[in-house]
């Protein structure tokens, strides 16, 4: 029987269809030996004919063989072809049990038998076209066994009534061809559909498997690269550092100006890498309070608006007495990497900063600029990462294309709305939405500590990097520190086992894969365990991040300002 099935020229879309008559299958074998006992019974009660019972026999035994083939193989893969084949075999000699009982029983002179033979007859080829139809060949092998042989039985009664009821019985066999032809159709357009929609998927899998390789060997190397530059810049501040408590003349002062300019320059970049590696490692926690809007912009205004002067371009706030309710850190970096970039792209007429008070206590900070503009199909591509507009040759003045996409990510670790509307040419103008906070409820800023001596303050430093170490420690001798520096935490703990110790300064990354954290404890172990501590590093790689963020000392990044790095030690110091 191969040659029934040339029409099938893939085999998991015949193995799908098989599949479906094979569900069915046992249950329609069953329901037709089951119909094959009533007729026999009928039979036998009208006209007593002892063949039938013969007949009986057989079509047991033609029925139960493909059930005993299925009870023996109901755990075993099939091979398609072959199962298709087999079922057209059985079914086939099934239809020819039942063609002997057409022929040999249908009696012209006895119209109950005639009628109860066309009745199952026509009854037995409808429940093949409803379970067999996925397998076009297993239908035809039922249909043109069974009802050809009715048209036979009906011609050779020889009468008019009989010969229209063959009529009619070979256009329902035609009918039943076409419907089946057709219902095969649209179970296997469906079963390519599904099979579409699976390559589809995994396309899809693969393709975002491949992304998120990409994307973590770009984090990977970013971390990389950003700690490895990031240890001779913290060395190099800290030198200039120490070197400003020097005497110099005029020119060397200029000289080491635009060595800091640099270097502030650099850092700058590398903390913007720093900020979307902490939203990317995911450990940046928001810690609302209420806050007034114009503290934050008139901090905003004293930073940023000489770099807006320097351009010659106007830079506005318009005044406010509303509060907000989010975490004031955050906001901040939103809206400075806001200005920043509204500043960068304009170079006529200026920027404002202004909020709005909107229904249902909200707020909504904008930050307006008179810039190049942002065309409307790339108005959601701008808050994606690396994404720059009118910067083909990558100028570094420009940054790297990270400021948006930080800002948008601060803005959904907070559930905040960041939108922007823009036309090219004209100006852009960036939308933050804040819940609004009471006035009352308002605290003050807390004071900034002025530190700037720690006269005999005895400060442990451990770093595994010898130009780190010598640095620090030249820049807190000029602080009036006493200090202890050492490679390892080994060390540091034999060269301080009889001293006083008030801080410990550590490099979260040591040598032999040990941490700051490890380092930490074993000095606290034997000093105090509320000895103060300070981490240093200069990972941005997520898993360290995560893992430096859950120490309870202060975390600091290289390359650490020098200002940063004193009011650090004045917190924990005072």
């Amino acid at each position: 029987m191969p040659t029934l099935l040339p029409r099938f020229r893939e085999a998991r879309i015949l193995r799908e269809q098989v599949a479906l008559v094979y569900r069915n299958y046992i249950a329609g074998i069953v329901g037709f030996f089951l119909v094959s006992v009533i007729a026999t019974v009928i039979l036998f009660i009208v006209s007593e004919p002892t063949g039938v019972l013969y007949l009986l026999a057989v079509s047991a035994v033609v029925c139960f063989s493909p059930i005993i083939r299925y009870w023996l193989n109901r755990n075993k893969e099939f091979e398609a072809v072959a199962e298709a084949t087999k079922q057209v075999r059985e079914i086939f000699f099934i239809g020819l049990v039942w063609s002997a009982y057409i022929l040999l029983y249908m009696d012209g002179s006895n119209t109950a038998i005639i009628v109860t033979m066309i009745a199952f007859t026509t009854g037995l080829s409808a429940a093949a076209l409803a379970m067999q139809s996925p397998c076009l060949p297993v239908f035809y092998a039922f249909a043109f066994s069974t009802l050809p042989a009715l048209v036979m039985s009906l011609c050779l009664q020889n009468e008019a009534f009989y010969f229209a009821m063959a009529v009619a019985a070979t256009l329902y066999l035609i009918t039943m061809s076409i419907f089946g032809y057709h219902l095969e159709l649209t179970v296997k357009n469906s079963i390519e559909l599904r099979f579409e929609n699976i390559d589809l998927i995994e396309q899809l899998q693969a393709a975002i498997t491949e992304t998120e390789e990409a994307n973590k060997a770009k984090s990977v190397f970013l971390a990389s690269a950003s700690h490895d530059l990031r240890q001779p810049l913290h060395a190099m501040g800290l030198f200039i550092q120490s070197l400003n408590g020097t005497q110099l003349n005029e020119q060397q002062i200029n000289i080491i100006k635009h060595i800091e300019s640099a270097s502030e320059a650099t850092r700058e970049m590398l903390n913007t890498l720093l900020d979307f590696s902490k939203l990317d490692a995911g450990v940046i926690k928001p810690k609302p309070r209420a806050f007034r809007l114009q503290t934050l912009f008139n901090k905003l205004e004293n930073e940023l608006g000489a770099t807006a002067d320097s351009k010659k371009i106007i830079y506005r706030t318009r005044e406010t007495k509303l509060a907000a309710y989010a975490d004031m850190a955050l906001v901040e970096l939103i809206l400075r990497n806001l200005i920043t970039n509204a500043i960068r792209y304009t170079d006529q007429g200026g920027v404002l900063i202004a909020c709005r008070a909107r229904p249902n206590r909200k707020l909504v900070v904008e930050v307006w600029d008179t810039g190049i503009g942002i065309p409307e199909v790339e108005q959601d591509n701008i808050f994606r990462e690396f994404h720059q507009l009118g910067n083909p040759e990558r100028d570094r003045q420009k940054g790297f294309g990270l400021g948006l996409a930080i800002a948008k990510g601060l803005a959904d670790t907070m559930q905040l709305s960041l939108a922007v509307k823009s036309i090219p040419n004209t100006g852009s103008v960036f939308r933050l939405e804040l819940p609004e906070a009471e006035i009352s409820v308002v605290e003050d800023m807390p004071k900034e500590n002025n530190v700037k001596r720690f006269d005999e303050k005895h400060i442990l430093i451990i770093d595994d990097d010898e130009s780190v170490r010598l640095a620090m420690r030249e820049l807190l001798l000029s602080w009036g520190c006493d200090c202890v520096i050492a490679e390892s935490a080994d060390e540091g703990l034999a060269s301080v086992k009889d001293k006083q110790i008030d801080l410990l300064i550590v490099d979260y990354r040591l040598r032999e894969e040990k941490t700051g954290r490890e380092a930490i404890q074993l000095i606290r172990e034997h000093h105090s365990a509320e000895l103060p501590a300070i981490i240093i590093t200069g990972d941005t790689a997520a898993d360290r991040l995560r893992e430096a963020q859950a120490s309870d000392a202060l975390l600091l990044h290289k390359p650490v300002a020098s200002t940063e790095l004193q009011k650090a030690m004045g917190r924990l110091l005072t």
